[in-house]
């Protein structure tokens, strides 16, 4: 348990200042550089499609290469980082970083679920929220820096040299212990048969269906609102989510000690509607509005989403660990990674049509905020 637990926090290190330096700001970066909001829609659904690809093959050969597929997860990543900067064909681009998305979240969820249990799940993720916080947002002080005063050859040499640094590391230094979990070694890879057969009373392929949609509106939509928001500037919206981050932490630090000990049921039920009114505030939020309003709300919608993912992650690992353990972190992969690249292919189209397609992020939002309470179909029983 230590050394998964050793482990986990090495592979979230690298991966959080990696991710931080320029995956972060790629939808930011894609629209920055003329991509309309259509273009940016196929990109996740070919990101989508990347992901199923890369997680087909690695479900195959995963008993033999867990360490090898570490080192690819961070290969990956500085594939997606040097294609952009040589700008290689967007339908690759979204393809490598469809697999480095596979790569990093699949070792992070499998190595997560094997160090924890329902009794500590929602300390556990706050542990992980709070580490993450803090090197993610290093990597984003980093890199709008270098993006906005040296441009994305900074962030490739930068990247070029932690990515080496960790490969060395976990080649040698770290090598005794990055062995694929042994009950993970016992499954049989999953089959279409068994996607198509999988059925719960947690309603878990619908809540699936649907969360790698709102992952990708948080991610990526969002971020676009914010970057206009701040006036298209790398380092002000670096700065916003820099200082959304440490009050965040402190907001958690708080928490995530609690949140084991309480109801359940009703935590989660306040998290989705706290996640809905975090979609209104999204969609009802203006450049016309002053400085103060405006980030009073952004802090609203930042607390009312993490608090959110903290309630539904403890949801999901803990149904994972009274369900069918590790088989139910690939069905969640499969099933949102599917219905994110079918919804996001129907976006692109729809968004084909409109000039100037961002106008209509407000409303995407307000439909968001319906949608949310699907989530309330996630129950326990």
């Amino acid at each position: 348990m230590r050394d998964i637990s050793r482990t986990y926090y090495l592979f979230l290190g690298f991966h959080g200042f990696l991710l931080g330096l320029f995956p972060f700001f790629l939808p930011v970066y894609l629209y920055k550089n003329g991509s309309p909001l259509s273009e940016i829609a196929l990109f996740i659904a070919l990101s989508g499609l990347g992901f199923i690809i890369t997680l087909w093959g690695w479900d195959r050969l995963r008993s033999n290469l867990f360490r090898r597929m570490i080192i690819a997860s961070l290969l990956l990543e500085l594939s997606v980082v040097l294609s952009v900067y040589f700008a290689v064909d967007l339908t690759i681009v979204a393809l490598l970083n469809g697999g480095y998305n596979c790569l990093y979240w699949m070792i992070q969820r499998i190595l997560f679920f094997s160090a924890v249990s329902p009794e500590n799940s929602g300390q556990k993720f706050g542990n992980f929220q709070i580490f993450v916080l803090v090197v993610l947002k290093a990597g984003i002080f980093v890199g709008s820096i270098l993006l906005g005063g040296f441009g994305l050859i900074a962030i490739c040499i930068l990247s070029l040299i932690v990515v080496c640094v960790a490969i060395l590391l976990f080649s040698y230094r770290a090598a005794d212990f990055l062995e694929i979990p042994a009950p993970l070694q016992q499954r049989p890879p999953i089959r279409i048969s068994d996607l198509i057969s999988f059925k719960d009373r947690y309603y878990s392929r619908l809540i699936f269906a649907v969360d790698g949609v709102f992952l990708y509106l948080e991610s990526y939509f969002w971020l676009i609102s914010l970057f206009l928001l701040v006036g298209e500037s790398f380092v002000k919206l670096g700065l916003v989510v820099i200082g959304l981050a440490l009050f965040l932490g402190v907001l958690f630090f708080l928490i995530k000690n609690r949140i084991d000990r309480l109801q359940v049921q009703k935590v989660y039920r306040v998290a989705v509607l706290l996640y809905a009114l975090s979609w209104v505030m999204r969609g009802s939020i203006t450049s016309d509005m002053s400085y103060s309003l405006q980030m009073c709300m952004i802090v609203l919608i930042g607390f009312s989403t993490s608090f959110f993912r903290l309630a539904f992650n403890k949801r999901f690992f803990d149904l994972a660990g009274l369900s069918i353990g590790y088989d139910y972190i690939f069905f969640k992969s499969y099933y949102s990674q599917f219905f994110l690249a079918c919804t996001l292919l129907l976006f692109a189209v729809i968004l084909q049509a409109y000039a100037k397609s961002v106008e209509l992020l407000p409303f995407i939002y307000w439909v968001a905020a319906g949608l949310t309470f699907i989530y309330l179909k996630y129950s326990i029983k």
